[in-house]
């Protein structure tokens, strides 16, 4: 046997004379390797040199490996300047510990080791195929340091150390959503109306390990701060978005603080991750009037004191030119959302002068899309909103051509509850000879990052404050009920950022009132730590059920926050709407003669809710037996009222459900069935 002797470590060994240990058996079907100095002999699989510790991957070869799939057959060489190659078979004596301490950090490696290079240009272990749906970070140690590659796409589901480390989050089973976007603390099935007790944490517990243990990391193959360029931005849009899909996920298993990380491969071999973005926003069919929420990211033209000058700002833009990128970035948003009424969050509250915040936004869009486009709803004061406590306000703004005001702003003035009081403004219609009318709220409820006492967070799944948001809306509903529909608004959209999500107790609290949260669960706006979830909703009352469908435009929350103004500084794209905030702007058509498409949409909307592990599963009535015979299907909203009642055969029925229930809301409704000798009932989701 020809042999080459590398000197490493301090130590030299030659070739032959100690029998091998295969790497399975060192790395046995437990939770950590066998300690020990060991003797091994087994291709080097990849070399990282740029990681800390610097090392390399090697691997037995099918025919010395012990033949145990529950065993790993690889294992990580701790030594600083690796010199070998990709290929090298080599022989390693050294130290095996897989321990918290450095260098291991709870990964199987060989330390101290004398490396002798036995030939090169050897044949590669196989990759071990991962099936996605069967793969777990909690048994995934036996893959550790192995060749691997998944057998379906992956998810992106989390970007946010993508430009401070170079890595990504992966889920191999779809989007990781929060588990109160689906789950209700107190409520089984969600979707109720009780708003205090945990009797359903454990569920929400279940949920957040599932979303553990299906997420792993797509590291960059090195431990440099801001490494240049980004790796894994597609060339064309300069992004990788949150779901953001990767075929042919091929790696080395390693693992690192804490999660089992891919590490990428070189050449031909390296990740490519496909990433789309919206075209533009969400279409519509025939309106009478377009609304939308937009978190315009603490929108600060100056200091405070309404005179728009004095950077750095209390909460907003640093410098005058990262102001100007900031205020480019979201004049291009809503400019493009084109919407009769919006509501705005994070907006200065300086009051309603002419150098204000409000004033300066309403001028920016008029200046792009022509003079008195745009006029602002003016509460009433020059310096700063009633019962206002904070830096920022809600604010309305609003075509005059498209609706006129009817009556005086409304702010809500219960005292100790609001630290941004809720904004509303009846209006009436003034493209039809017939007007109607509505009133519109804009709200932004307490944030989930602080609080104490009964406001600290009680690890439901809810975070902090959730004291404070389920009394806000508590006192919304109050506002509704008494300011708003006297004000003569029969008809309320009430959007904004609620900070919470879905199934959470502020949403119950609205459900219990007859009012109707108008998006399913699916509809998100907010990424938070790789969870997906909707803090910004537009709820409204059961009257505009069918007259409303509401769409979130996703240019925000599931671009990576590095292309934020604040963060990207000069290099910030100007030119397009994305990640101009962190939340995604809320678009909500109203027809008052109903809502329908534009063109048949043949793809059916309607889905079993909640959906199977893996994936949507589009509701069919092809389970119903035939004896059945006609059928008759209600459709009714999870507090009762009856929506929609449909009658006919099978066939009839599932060749038009999409047709039939065109008109209904997006959201979650109670459908019965029942024939002959047949019931049934179960939830659905409308997209």
């Amino acid at each position: 046997m020809c042999c080459k002797l590398v000197l490493l470590a301090g130590f030299v060994l030659s070739a032959g004379g100690i029998s091998a240990t295969p790497i399975g058996t060192i790395q046995g079907s437990g939770a950590a390797a066998r300690p020990g100095t060991y003797t091994i002999e087994a291709v080097v699989t990849g070399v990282y040199a740029n990681l800390s510790p610097a090392g390399f991957y090697v691997q037995d070869e099918a025919a010395t490996a012990d033949g145990d799939p529950a065993t790993a057959d690889a294992l990580f060489v701790v030594v600083p300047n690796p010199t070998v190659s990709i290929g090298d078979r080599v022989r390693i004596t050294g130290v095996v510990r897989e321990d918290a301490a450095a260098p291991s950090f709870n990964q199987a490696v060989l330390t101290v080791p004398a490396i002798t290079v036995v030939s090169s240009g050897s044949e590669l272990p196989a990759f071990v195929t991962i099936s996605n749906a069967a793969f777990s970070a909690a048994t995934a140690e036996r893959y550790e340091g192995m060749r691997v590659q998944f057998s379906a796409p992956v998810t992106v589901t989390d970007n946010f150390s993508l430009k401070q480390r170079g890595e990504l989050v992966l889920s191999a089973q779809g989007l990781t959503y929060q588990p109160t976007q689906f789950i209700d603390p107190n409520d089984e099935p969600a979707t109720g109306t009780s708003s205090t007790g945990t009797r359903n944490l454990a569920a929400v517990q279940a949920y957040q390990t599932a979303n553990d243990n299906k997420s792993l990391v797509l590291d960059d193959g090195s431990s440099a701060a801001n490494p240049k360029p980004t790796p894994y931005l597609d060339p064309a849009s300069g992004t990788v978005r949150v779901g953001s899909t990767l075929s042919g996920l091929r790696g080395i298993m390693g693992y690192g603080y804490g999660k089992w990380r891919i590490q990428p491969l070189p050449g031909a071999g390296a990740p490519v991750i496909k990433t789309e973005r919206p075209k533009a926003p969400p279409a519509f069919g025939p309106l009478d009037l377009k609304l939308a929420s937009f978190n315009v990211l603490n929108y600060f033209n100056g200091d405070g004191d309404g005179e728009g000058g004095g950077f750095p700002t209390a909460r907003g833009a640093k410098t005058p030119e990262d102001f100007a990128r900031q205020r480019r970035k979201i004049i291009l948003a809503l400019s493009q959302m084109n919407a009769d009424v919006v509501g705005l969050t994070e907006i200065e509250n300086d009051g309603n002068g002419s150098a204000s915040a409000i004033q300066d936004l309403v001028n920016g869009l008029n200046e792009a899309m022509g003079a008195g486009t745009y006029i602002f709803v003016n509460d009433g004061d020059a310096n700063q909103q009633p019962n206002n406590t904070d830096l920022i306000h809600c604010a309305i703004i609003y075509k005059p051509k498209a609706v006129a005001p009817l009556g005086p702003p409304l702010v809500a003035t219960v005292q100790g509850v609001f630290e941004r009081p809720p904004l509303a403004q009846v209006f009436v219609t003034q493209r039809k000879e017939r007007p109607d009318t509505l009133g519109f709220i804009v709200n932004h409820f307490k944030s989930k990052g602080s609080g104490s006492g009964t406001n600290a967070d009680q690890n439901d799944g809810q975070g902090g404050s959730n004291d404070r948001r389920r009394a806000q809306a508590r006192a919304l509903v109050q506002f509704i009920n008494q300011t708003v529909i006297p004000a003569g608004a029969a008809r309320v959209v009430s959007a904004g950022d609620y900070n919470a999500n879905y199934e959470e107790d502020p949403m119950d609290i609205m459900r219990a009132a007859g009012l109707v949260p108008a998006t399913p669960p699916t509809s998100a706006s907010y990424v938070f730590k790789g969870l997906t979830g909707s803090l910004d909703h537009a709820v409204i009352t059961n009257n505009l059920v069918g007259f409303v469908d509401v769409q979130k435009w996703h240019i925000n929350s599931a671009e990576p926050n590095a292309l934020e103004y604040d963060v990207a500084g000069d290099a910030t794209d100007i030119t397009t709407p994305f990640r101009s905030s962190d939340h995604d702007p809320v678009l909500i058509g109203v027809n008052f003669a109903g809502i329908r498409n534009s063109l048949y949409r043949p793809k059916n909307r309607l889905f079993v809710y909640p959906g199977p592990a893996a994936g949507p599963e589009a509701f069919s009535l092809a389970g119903v037996p035939a004896r059945a015979g006609a059928l008759t299907l209600n459709f009714s909203l999870p507090q009762g009222p009856r929506m929609l009642s449909l009658h006919g055969t099978p066939a009839l029925l599932e060749g038009q459900l999409n047709n039939y229930t065109a008109h209904l809301a997006p959201g979650i409704y109670v459908l019965t069935v029942r024939g002959a000798g047949f019931s049934q009932t179960q939830r659905v989701m409308k997209e």
